[in-house]
Formats: structure tokens, C-alpha cells, sequence
């Protein structure tokens, strides 16, 4: 699978290794939509324009201590959760969640 390149500036030593249309939960059952996008050094969530609430995330890979699946209603296979350090969980509802998840697996080796 090809991937597009996002509007994410990265510094010269990080590559996009995939990008994902996805939703981060931001509060309760809120989501935001957007893309999430994993490259070599981190994870980053960037909201769409379509947001009323603009929202960027960067987690450092060497950060994460927390990985695994989750289904939105109990029967859908979509989410993941990720764990850092300092004790934030975040929550993403990703398309194809299963090839996300085993490139972040991947990245985290």
C-alpha cells in the first residue's frame, strides 16, 4: 500500500512509515477526526480541518510502554491504545486497525 504524504514537517532523521485516516478520543465519547501517522521516531495524530477543535499529538516512540487493541461496542475491531511514560493514554479508532497496529509493533522492537 502506497502512502500519501502528509503536511507533517518531520525533521530530516524521521520517515512516514504509514498513514492512517483515524479519530483520537478527546473527552468522554468525543472524538476528533484526522490522520494518524507513524513514522521511525514517533506516532502523530493531526485533526482535519473539519474540527472545530484543532488538535496535534506527537508521541515519542521510545516513550510508549502501553500497546494493545480495543472494539468500539463491544464488536468492533478498531481501536487502539497507547500508553506513555508519563501517564497519558491515548485512544484511536484507526481504518484497518490490525496493519497499524503490527507497523507500530514493528517500530517499537
Amino acid at each position: 500500500m502506497e502512502n500519501k504524504q502528509s503536511a507533517l514537517i518531520l525533521p530530516p532523521d524521521e520517515k512516514v512509515i504509514l498513514e492512517k485516516r483515524a479519530n483520537i478520543k478527546d473527552k468522554w465519547y468525543n472524538y476528533i477526526g484526522g490522520k494518524v501517522i507513524l513514522t521511525n521516531k514517533a506516532l502523530y495524530f493531526n485533526s482535519n480541518k473539519l474540527n472545530l477543535k484543532e488538535d496535534a499529538t506527537r508521541i515519542v516512540l521510545d516513550d510508549i510502554h502501553v500497546l494493545r487493541k480495543g472494539n468500539s461496542l463491544i464488536v468492533f475491531p478498531n481501536r487502539i491504545i497507547v500508553g506513555d511514560r508519563q501517564g497519558n493514554e491515548y485512544t484511536l479508532v484507526v481504518t484497518n486497525r490490525n496493519e497499524f497496529y503490527n507497523a507500530l509493533e514493528d517500530q517499537l522492537k
